[in-house]
């Protein structure tokens, strides 16, 4: 595979969004903190699926490079970032988070507010996905593939 995707979450968005992405030329790994998730145990798709214990532990088990891919989509604010907060500082071709308008503005002021860099905070695609005004977890999944794609295409490395 040439290009990696990291989801960070196990839903049904991220069922959904491995299911597309499969398709594609990615190797793909859900993280998930919550065992027995049944979207999780529905995934056929994903080639790994890795249990953690709390979202902290990413950075060790996401390396930066070229060819990653990270789409952040837990099931909660804490969550999302604690995740967030385990990648900043690290180099994907792409990271986005799930959330709407509220909730990321309110975490990225929170960060600005703490003083992290404007510049790690630029790179991170957030609220995640083109907005075709997606209703079900196979729409939010096109929508963030398509983001994914056209950043893959039309951007440098």
């Amino acid at each position: 595979y040439k290009n990696s995707l990291f989801i960070i979450g196990g839903g049904h968005c991220s069922l959904a969004l491995s299911k597309l992405m499969r398709g594609m030329d990615y190797y793909i790994t859900v993280f998930e903190e919550r065992e027995g998730l049944n979207t999780l145990q529905r995934n056929e798709y994903a080639h790994e699926v890795i249990y953690v214990d709390d979202y902290s532990a990413l950075t060790n088990l996401i390396p930066s490079g070229p060819s990653q891919y990270v789409v952040i989509m837990t099931f909660g604010y804490r969550s999302d970032d604690v995740a967030i907060r385990s990648l900043l500082g690290k180099r994907f071709h792409y990271i986005g988070v799930l959330g709407s308008k509220s909730k990321i503005d309110k975490m990225f002021s929170e960060y600005s507010r703490e003083g992290i860099q404007a510049d790690l905070l630029e790179k991170i695609h957030a609220p995640i996905g083109i907005n075709i005004n997606s209703q079900t977890p196979e729409e939010i999944a096109v929508s963030i593939a398509a983001e994914i794609i056209k950043v893959k295409n039309f951007s440098a490395t």
